[in-house]
Formats: C-alpha cells, structure tokens, sequence
C-alpha cells in the first residue's frame, strides 16, 4: 500500500486531520518533517491509504493542506 505525507499549515490541522482521518478507519500518524521540502510548522500526516479520499475528508473539514507527497 503506498503511503503519503500531507503537509499541513499547522499542528493544530495535523493533530484534527489525524483524528478525523483515524475515525474514518485510516492508518494515519503524525511526524516532524524537516529538510528542503518544509512548508508551515513542518508538521505532516503520514497516511497509509486511500490518498483522494482522505483529502477530500480534510479539505471539506477545513484543515489546509500545503503538499502532498507520495513516500515509497
């Protein structure tokens, strides 16, 4: 299954993206991300899963998200 980080504008939206997602029955967690690619506070979700309909459950819940990039 491929797994995905969402980058997310702050800890505030990894923490509600994590939580809304888990209740949904994602495999999901939260991680510091640091290096080159770093938007916002560096915070992102690491989702294991369907990749469109999780963002579409974030996007429709408010929480911003900044990039999202496929980890192989």
């Amino acid at each position: 299954m491929k797994r995905y980080l969402i980058q997310v504008g702050t800890v505030t939206y990894a923490i509600k993206g994590r939580d809304l997602l888990r209740r949904k029955g994602f495999k999901v967690k939260i991680e510091r991300k640091s290096g080159e690619k770093t938007y916002g506070c560096g915070y992102a979700i690491s989702l294991e899963g369907d990749k469109s309909e999780a963002v579409e459950l974030l996007r429709d819940s408010g929480v911003k998200i900044l990039d999202i990039t496929e980890i192989n």
